[in-house]
């Protein structure tokens, strides 16, 4: 795939998941996406439509009072089949903590559909946050 069509997915799949539209999210999904969170998150490496989703719910709704979340796209690139986000996210974590934090999510777009989530964040501060 082109950049313009890759980065058209990805963000498709951004709006989705803005409007908690777990079905559509899930049509955006290759069978066998991986996502790739920090190492130092205790999320492991989900692989496969329903165990990505089934594990962003999950981690979603144990760090975060997920309808105060708020989502900044700072920028996208785009090449081919990659597309690299920054974005900035803040939120209630579930422990009454204020979050913030910074982003850079890469994702790889096969025959229209996301096929790799790579995650980085500051990944102390996400634990001297919401894990505290």
């Amino acid at each position: 795939m082109d950049g313009e069509a890759s980065k058209q997915v990805v963000l498709d799949y951004l709006a989705a998941q803005g409007r908690g539209d777990g079905e559509a999210m899930a049509a955006l999904l290759a069978d066998d996406v991986q996502w790739r969170p920090p190492q130092s998150v205790p999320l492991g490496q989900p692989t496969g439509r329903e165990a990505v989703m089934q594990t962003m719910a999950e981690a979603g709704a144990r760090f975060f009072d997920l309808p105060t979340m708020k989502v900044d796209v700072k920028w996208i690139i785009a090449e081919g089949d990659k597309v690299v986000i920054r974005q900035s996210a803040t939120a209630k974590a579930t422990n009454g903590n204020d979050y913030q934090n910074e982003y850079i999510w890469v994702y790889v777009v096969r025959d229209g559909r996301i096929a790799e989530i790579e995650e980085h964040v500051d990944s102390k501060r996400f634990a001297d946050i919401v894990l505290t």
